[in-house]
């Protein structure tokens, strides 16, 4: 069997000038491969490597395994922020959706594509690499490399090919990446307790990454027959499906990836509920209005009192992106009776920052005042899907955390009178 090594070396000679090769992230970002690099820099020697990796889950810094390599990707946190700033990682501001077409069009040489262990017909599972992995399936210009890893699951519900699909097959028994969720804190079991009032009996729900998918389970786990329709799953969802909230329909909880523990993948590979599809499923904005009674939960790092929200920026540096978030707000919108729910903690730094501001300082704005719909922070809920300038503000100052609620006040009557 070809070596990783030598399969790079036979990538770099039958590329078209410098070669362009596509790194899965999630829970089976290849390991393996950036072994290889670390061990033979010169392979990535002007290469440049095309992800979705994921912040706070991948940690390798694939531009920074040579001087002369580079990356392009969607998000953006603290492992590339050096290359970034040297100006060798692309930073792409997309909508998840948008992503998944760019992966589908834009030059590659080869993809690494993360599958499971062949089954007794041949037959590999793209598992938990469903979100990404459909968009390189069918080009058949580009070198597709089955990275088989033989602990990731062979769901009932998630798409299988042969194995003889792909031109190389290179085995990895480095373990998949787990992501443990922190307990549930006081503050955020608020938040969530107030973001169930707004769910019901039969809701579907979504939610970002990060602790509001603790923030969204927490509140689903308080009804019943609740569907999950997200790009990925945490372990947050296994105490909804162990209290008995989520329906027992098969196919009940639609997702791309889930990222967790070793109890969610087996979960995942055995509960017919688990349905993996690729982000033109989960984040198709005609799919998501389809969706009855759908509630987006998602978070932010602060909201401004004209209803725009900053969930990218922070102390002037970009340290994360848009995501899925705006293809979830817009289809929740589009539900019939759909909630589109940003919920975040009223202060950061411990207690010394509001993130209810009078204004977004970032440069850019994810969620522009017309996306708006709820609100919801520790101290309450705000609508602001039709309120005016003054009600939202008003709504916004009330669920603010008490300390800042009089400076919020008046900030806000300087600038109402030079609007």
């Amino acid at each position: 069997m070809t070596t990783p090594a030598e399969l790079l070396r036979a990538i770099r000679e039958t590329a078209d000038g410098a070669p362009r090769i596509y790194i899965p992230g999630g829970p089976a970002e290849p390991a393996l491969l950036g072994d290889v690099f670390r061990a033979e820099p010169e392979l990535a020697d002007g290469m440049t490597f095309i992800g979705h990796w994921l912040p706070g889950i991948n940690r390798t810094a694939w531009a920074g395994l040579h001087p002369n390599a580079s990356a392009e990707g969607t998000f953006l946190y603290a492992e590339h922020r050096a290359s970034f700033e040297a100006g060798r990682y692309r930073l792409h501001p997309l909508h998840y959706s948008t992503a998944y077409d760019w992966l589908k069009a834009t030059p590659l040489d080869a993809a690494f594509i993360p599958v499971s262990a062949p089954d007794r017909n041949g037959y590999v599972s793209l598992s938990l690499g469903t979100d990404m992995s459909p968009a390189l399936i069918d080009r058949e210009a580009v070198r597709r490399i089955a990275f088989v890893r033989p602990d990731l699951p062979f769901p009932a519900n998630a798409p299988r090919l042969p194995l003889t699909a792909f031109s190389d097959v290179i085995e990895d028994d480095t373990p998949l990446i787990t992501l443990t969720d922190p307990p549930l804190s006081n503050e955020a079991a608020a938040i969530a307790a107030h973001v169930a009032t707004l769910l019901g009996d039969g809701f579907t729900v979504q939610s970002g990454i990060g602790s509001v998918q603790q923030i969204a389970m927490a509140a689903a786990a308080q009804h019943q027959n609740i569907r999950i329709h997200t790009g990925m799953i945490t372990d947050a969802a296994l105490g909804a499906i162990h209290i008995g909230a989520i329906s027992p329909s098969p196919g009940a909880i639609l997702t791309g990836t889930a990222i967790g523990s070793p109890a969610l993948y087996e979960c995942a590979g055995k509960d017919p509920r688990f349905n993996f599809q690729p982000v033109s499923v989960t984040h198709s904005v005609p799919v998501l209005a389809a969706i009855p009674r759908l509630a987006a939960i998602n978070g932010g790092i602060e909201f401004d009192l004209f209803g725009q929200l900053n969930s990218e920026w922070v102390k002037g540096r970009q340290v994360a992106s848009t995501g899925g978030l705006g293809n979830f707000v817009r289809g929740a919108q589009l539900s019939a009776g759909g909630r589109n729910i940003i919920a975040l903690p009223a202060t950061a730094r411990g207690g010394q920052l509001s993130r209810i501001v009078v204004q977004l300082a970032s440069p850019t704005v994810t969620l522009t005042r017309a996306d708006a719909g709820y609100v919801v922070t520790e101290h309450g809920i705000a609508d602001l899907a039709t309120a005016d300038i003054d009600q939202r503000a008003e709504r916004l100052i009330a669920i603010a955390a008490p300390e800042f609620r009089d400076e919020l006040a008046n900030e806000w009557t300087r600038r109402r009178a030079s609007l």
